[in-house]
C-alpha cells in the first residue's frame, strides 16, 4: 500500500512538472498601467520563493528610479535650485522608493527552477507617493519656518534646515509648489538657497589674530572664538554651536572641538606645539559633523558637506626655546670650551641667548680642578676635575635638575695643560652624558 502511495505521489509530481509554460516567461509582458517583473531563481537556494519576490522589488524599483531620473531631468531647465546631474545620480541611487502591494500574478515551477510574475500598479504607487509627498512637504514647511524664526539659537535652525531637505529631496521630481506666508513657493528650492547661504550668513572670529609660542613646550595657552549670524543685516551670538580646530600648517597638541556659551563665545586651547616650523596657522570652522551624526540621506549629507565655510585663522608665530649658559671654571667666567657646550645645546634645537632675562631656561655648569700631581714613571702630569650642573627656568629661578659628575682626568707634559685637559675632558662628558637628557626629559618632553 505504501508503494501505491508514493508511485501515485510521484506521477503527481511529474504531471505538475510538466504543465504547458506561461506566455510571461517565453516573452516579456508589458502594460502601461504596471511596472512589471519575471524573475527566476534555482529551487536550491534557501528561501527561493522569498528571494524571487526580493528580486522582484529590485528590477521594480529600478524601474520607479529610472522613471524619477527622467523627471528630474525634464524639470532640471524649468526650476532654480534643481540639482546638478552628479546630485541626480545620488538622489536615483538613494530615492526612498518604498514598494507596497506587489502583486503576484503567477508562478511556474520545474525540477530545478522557479519562475515568478510580479506586478506593481504605477496608478495605485503614483498615488501613494504623491500623499508620502504630501506628508513630507506638510513637515518640511514646518522645519523651514523654524530655520527661518532662528537667531541666537541657528544650530537647532540648522537641524531643522536639513530635516527638511531630507523629508522632500526624494520628491523633487514631483511638483514641490506651496504656500508659505502668503507667498507661492518650490519648497525644494526655498530650502536649498538657505542651506547655500549659510556660509555667507555664520561668522567665526578669533579674539587674536596672532600669538606667539615657544616649540616643544609644555605651556596652556587659550585664545577666545566668537560665532555670529547675520540675519537681515543684524549679527545674532550663536550660542551652543560646534567649532572644531586644526592645523592648516604646522603640528602640534590641541583641543580640537568646542561648544560656544550663551554670548556665542568659545575657548580654544593650544596644550603644545610638537613643530619648529615658524609661522604656523590654525582654522577654526563649524563643526559639520555634530549635524552629519545620525543623517542617513546621501544626498542631503553631500549637499552640506560641499559648503564651504570661511574659517577664522590664526597666525602662529613660533620660537625655539631660548637657553641662557651660565659657565665658570676654578670661579672663573667664561672659558673658550664654553662655545663647545653652547654649540650642543644649538644642536639640541635651543636659541642661545646671553640675555638671562629672556631666556626661558638656564644652564649653569661650574668645573673645578681638584688636583694636579706628576708622574715620574709616564713623565706626565696629571689633573682630575669636578663638575657641576644644573638645570633651571629663568622666570623664576625655579631648579629643574641638578647633578654632579666627578674624578674627570686628564694628563699632558706641563701642569697647565694637563689643568686645562681636564677643564675639555669634562666639558665633553657634560655634552655625552648630561645634557642630551635634560633637554629630552625636561624641555622638550
Amino acid at each position: 500500500m505504501k508503494r501505491f502511495l508514493y508511485l501515485l505521489l510521484l506521477i503527481f509530481t511529474a504531471c505538475s512538472m510538466a504543465k504547458k509554460q506561461p506566455e510571461w516567461i517565453l516573452e516579456m509582458p508589458y502594460d502601461n498601467e504596471y511596472y512589471s517583473a519575471v524573475v527566476k531563481i534555482s529551487r536550491k537556494a534557501p528561501n527561493y520563493v522569498e528571494l524571487a519576490r526580493n528580486n522582484a522589488i529590485l528590477e521594480i524599483s529600478t524601474q520607479i528610479s529610472v522613471q524619477i531620473d527622467s523627471d528630474i531631468a525634464l524639470k532640471e531647465t524649468e526650476e532654480n535650485g534643481i540639482p546638478s546631474s552628479e546630485i541626480i545620480s545620488r538622489i536615483r541611487s538613494s530615492s526612498n522608493n518604498k514598494i507596497r502591494d506587489l502583486q503576484l500574478v503567477g508562478t511556474y515551477e520545474t525540477k530545478n527552477d522557479y519562475w515568478a510574475y510580479y506586478r506593481l500598479s504605477k496608478r495605485e504607487y503614483s498615488a501613494w507617493r504623491k500623499t508620502q509627498c504630501e506628508q513630507a512637504m506638510a513637515q518640511a514647511l514646518n522645519l523651514l519656518a523654524d530655520f527661518d524664526s532662528s537667531t541666537s539659537n541657528i544650530v537647532s535652525g540648522i537641524t531643522s534646515l536639513l530635516q527638511g531637505l531630507e523629508l522632500i529631496v526624494d520628491y523633487t521630481d514631483r511638483d514641490l509648489t506651496t504656500l508659505y506666508k502668503g507667498n507661492e513657493i518650490n519648497l525644494y528650492n526655498e530650502l536649498f538657497y538657505r542651506l547655500n547661504r549659510l556660509p555667507e550668513t555664520l561668522s567665526l572670529k578669533f579674539a587674536n589674530n596672532e600669538i606667539d609660542l615657544t616649540a616643544k613646550q609644555r605651556e596652556r595657552k587659550t585664545v577666545s572664538l566668537a560665532v555670529s549670524y547675520n540675519k537681515n543685516g543684524q549679527e545674532y551670538p550663536c550660542s551652543n554651536f560646534p567649532v572644531c580646530f586644526i592645523f592648516s600648517s604646522g603640528k602640534g597638541e590641541i583641543i580640537p572641538y568646542a561648544i560656544t556659551d550663551e554670548n556665542g563665545k568659545a575657548e580654544f586651547i593650544i596644550n603644545r606645539i610638537t613643530s619648529f616650523s615658524n609661522p604656523q596657522f590654525i582654522e577654526a570652522k563649524p563643526d559639520k559633523a555634530f549635524w552629519l551624526a545620525g543623517r542617513d540621506n546621501t544626498v542631503v549629507k553631500t549637499m552640506f558637506n560641499n559648503l564651504r565655510f570661511m574659517p577664522a585663522a590664526l597666525k602662529l608665530n613660533v620660537r625655539h626655546p631660548k637657553a641662557y649658559l651660565e659657565y665658570s671654571f676654578d670661579n672663573t667666567p667664561g672659558t673658550d670650551f664654553r662655545n663647545i657646550l653652547i654649540k650642543k645645546l644649538q644642536d639640541l634645537d635651543l636659541e642661545v641667548t646671553e640675555n638671562q632675562n629672556a631666556s626661558d631656561w638656564t644652564f649653569k655648569v661650574n668645573i673645578y680642578n681638584r688636583s694636579s700631581n706628576y708622574l715620574p714613571l709616564l713623565n706626565q702630569y696629571s689633573a682630575t676635575a669636578d663638575a657641576y650642573i644644573e638645570l633651571l627656568q629663568s622666570s623664576n629661578g625655579k631648579s629643574i635638575y641638578n647633578t654632579n659628575l666627578t674624578g674627570i682626568k686628564s694628563t699632558a707634559s706641563l701642569p697647565e695643560i694637563a689643568r686645562k685637559m681636564s677643564e675639555l675632558n669634562a666639558v665633553n662628558e657634560i655634552c655625552d652624558k648630561v645634557m642630551f637628557m635634560l633637554v629630552e626629559q625636561y624641555i622638550m618632553f
